[in-house]
């Protein structure tokens, strides 16, 4: 019997890009599959440079994460270079002539992005990852694919290469594809081709894994002739080893300020919302009726405020009540949040099946209470079950001050709302990964004994 089978990981966000949300699921299950008597090998972008949509934003700590076993192919993402795009604006501003032929380019590629680059614009990683993963699966001796998206281009990547190599594939859906807010603002002819492309992958894969109970059974009943066991549940978490003394910490409390805390970026877009505009009209109200809380009312952003946020910030005039506070290391974000009165978990518009994943870092550090703002669903089920804090309406402004204040007079009142970490061992990312090791020896039958999850 084959002792340590490999799994190739095909994975477009990840380390030193974006954010540390969207790598964070396939580090972790990097971090503890070896332990499980798997060997990752791992096929992503190249990281030479940055592109339009492949920036830094905190990721690269990532890297030393994953055990030095674990091999990282890298491949061009076949989008043009930050650089490229950079060196176009300054000519275009020095020649008028090579800057009208330059518009004509950058008009031409916006078009093509939008209505030819389907299922999204990352699908020109699609011929470079498909010729390279073939050949790491039969160089390496690949016994499963298992492809992580978004981008969904991603699941027809792993799709091809089932398609090419006959080796078992899993699909993890890390963001549902079918029937989101973003995925409902599309043309309807591009919307039948992608329930079409996603309907071709998952009758191609072996399982397919959600996310949150919500999401599977949006899968089954979508996808009635498929038996329901190909569609395997395992949420998002938070990895407990980061949290080994959140225990002994004391909170570092502001004892002249009631702090609201969101780890993480927010942003204003037409299709992907997270607009925060509804909570800053709350504190914008909260201030003008209370000009005793507004003394004390603090909001802290971590990382940094994308500039459509930042300039919101400066025209509702809350310049003094809200802050970013720079990307932080774990100690420093944990003391962060246990320190906390109040964190903040804002959700997508109109996203019912998805689940912060921030939601399962609060709920590690064990303290502060959490503010959820989120269409009923997933999330709010989460938040609801395990009396982790308050949730209202993404949209519902005097909802969300009315929370805000109920928060805020609980503690003024010597009754300051904590929450517990009770339950939180079931999302140990250490304990998920022996979740995603029994299904990687289910489609391929290599039966391993595990290692019990202590973390």
């Amino acid at each position: 019997m084959k002792t340590n089978p490999k799994v190739l990981m095909v994975a477009y966000v990840f380390p030193p890009f974006f954010s540390v949300g969207g790598s964070i699921r396939v580090v972790k299950f990097l971090k503890y599959l070896p332990s499980q008597g798997w060997r990752p090998v791992v096929l992503t972008i190249d990281d030479k440079k940055e592109t339009a949509s492949q920036r830094r934003e905190g990721s690269e700590s990532m890297l030393a994460e994953i055990p030095a076993e674990v091999e990282i192919i890298r491949t061009t993402s076949g989008e043009t270079s930050a650089e490229t795009l950079n060196k176009g604006r300054a000519l275009r501003q020095k020649n008028k002539l090579a800057g009208a032929v330059i518009n004509i380019l950058s008009k031409l590629r916006q078009f093509v992005r939008r209505f030819f680059l389907i299922p999204d614009v990352h699908i020109t990683w699609l011929p470079h990852a498909l010729k390279l993963g073939r050949q790491i699966i039969a160089d390496k001796q690949i016994d499963v694919i298992f492809a992580t998206c978004p981008p969904h281009s991603v699941a027809l990547i792993g799709t091809l290469l089932k398609k090419y190599t006959g080796k078992p594939l899993i699909l993890d859906y890390r963001d549902d594809w079918i029937d989101t807010p973003w995925f409902r603002a599309k043309p309807a002819p591009q919307r039948w081709i992608e329930r079409m492309l996603e309907k071709w992958a998952v009758s191609a894969a072996d399982r397919v894994i959600l996310v949150t109970e919500f999401s599977r059974d949006a899968f089954i009943k979508r996808y009635p002739g498929m038996s329901s066991e190909k569609f395997v549940f395992i949420p998002n978490g938070c990895d407990l080893s980061d949290y080994p003394d959140v225990s002994e910490m004391k909170p570092e409390r502001d004892p002249d300020h009631f702090t609201i805390l969101h780890a993480g970026i927010v942003f204003e877009a037409d299709t992907w919302n997270r607009n925060p505009r509804s909570f800053f009209t709350a504190i914008k109200n909260i201030c003008t009726k209370y000009p005793d809380i507004a003394q004390r009312l603090r909001v802290h952003f971590t990382g940094q405020l994308k500039p459509g946020v930042a300039q919101m910030v400066k025209d509702m005039g809350l310049a003094e009540q809200i802050s970013e506070l720079g990307y932080l290391s774990r100690d420093d974000l944990t003391r962060q949040m246990i320190s906390a009165d109040l964190l903040l978990a804002i959700n997508y518009e109109g996203f019912s099946t998805l689940i912060p994943g921030k939601i399962y870092e609060y709920w590690a550090a064990g303290h502060s209470p959490i503010l959820l703002l989120s269409a009923m669903g997933a999330a709010s089920g989460l938040i609801e079950q395990h009396r982790l804090g308050l949730t209202v309406d993404f949209m519902d402004v005097q909802g969300i001050e009315n929370a805000i204040l109920e928060i805020y007079r609980a503690q003024e009142t010597g009754k300051p709302f904590h929450i517990s970490r009770d339950g939180i061992e079931r999302y140990s990312r250490a304990y998920l990964t022996t979740q995603l090791a029994d299904v990687l020896s289910n489609v391929t039958g290599h039966q391993i004994e595990q290692k019990t999850a202590d973390g």
